[in-house]
């Protein structure tokens, strides 16, 4: 167990150093992009199937499909929030009662594969749409990494990392699938950036997280189909494999606009 706790923090630690240092070194708008990507979801589901099963985690993929209107709805309640108040402790507790709500919601119901599949696909275009005309912010000024500040961004990520986690055997597999779906990732950076940067850089952040859910849509899809058949280990490389190929296509022009403007490259 302690060897698989240790993993756990790895893999976070990874995953938020790496986003940190795009969305503040690189481009806000790339690292919003990046920030789509499975990397919350395949950790979650990775250790559910290591822990529970692959079934338990293929089940709680399908949930995980449903789980990304209610993260969606917590990215777009921040966004609206910090327009409107300058209080990080409200603009939080409104983006997670905007979470809670709509995956209480769907925890109600008994989704097929193909119903959650079109909820996904909907509301992941419905908020492409709503956050279409974000204001872009460029990079904000580079600091320094301190320890301090290295330690802490990964203690708040990884603690909620485990806590989601370590409750899924009590909650179930569609409740798991859902906590899934939480920005395990997300939240903490929007909320740094927020913090250390300003509401603008945020809203850049969180204007581009939307298409970059289009990844997760593949990769929760693909683990809900091949766990059973192929394991998760296996099965964990493949959502993988066709989830970097729907996020490069996504992210192309953004890419390109980065290296073709390395001077203009923050939005």
């Amino acid at each position: 167990m302690t060897g698989l706790l240790l993993y756990k923090i790895g893999i976070t630690m990874m995953a938020v150093l790496g986003l940190s240092f795009v969305a503040e070194k690189i481009s806000t708008r790339l690292a919003g992009l990046l920030s789509g990507y499975p990397i919350g979801t395949a950790i979650i589901l990775h250790f559910y199937g290591l822990e529970y099963g692959a079934q338990f985690a293929a089940d709680a993929a399908i949930f995980n499909l449903c789980g990304l209107f209610a993260s969606q709805c917590f990215a777009y309640t921040y966004y609206r929030a910090s327009q409107r108040t300058t209080s990080l402790f409200l603009v939080s507790v409104l983006a997670l009662s905007g979470y809670m709500l709509p995956a209480f919601i769907v925890s109600q119901t008994n989704p097929t594969r193909l119903n959650a599949l079109v909820l996904a696909v909907i509301v992941t275009a419905l908020f492409c749409i709503l956050l279409r005309n974000n204001t872009t912010q460029k990079v904000a000024p580079s600091r320094t990494w301190s320890t301090h500040l290295v330690v802490s961004r990964l203690l708040f990520t990884a603690t909620l990392v485990l806590v989601v986690t370590e409750f899924a055997d009590i909650v179930g597999p569609s409740w798991a699938g859902l906590f899934s779906a939480f920005p395990v990732a997300l939240y903490p950076l929007v909320f740094l950036l927020h913090r250390e940067h300003g509401s603008e850089t945020a809203r850049t952040f969180l204007g581009n997280f939307p298409y970059g859910l289009w990844s997760v849509i593949a990769y929760a899809l693909t683990v809900s189909l091949v766990y059973p058949l192929y394991g998760v280990v296996l099965g964990t490389l493949l959502g993988f494999a066709i989830a970097t190929a729907v996020l490069a296509v996504i992210g192309i022009k953004p890419l390109l606009i980065y290296w073709k403007c390395p001077k203009q490259n923050a939005t």
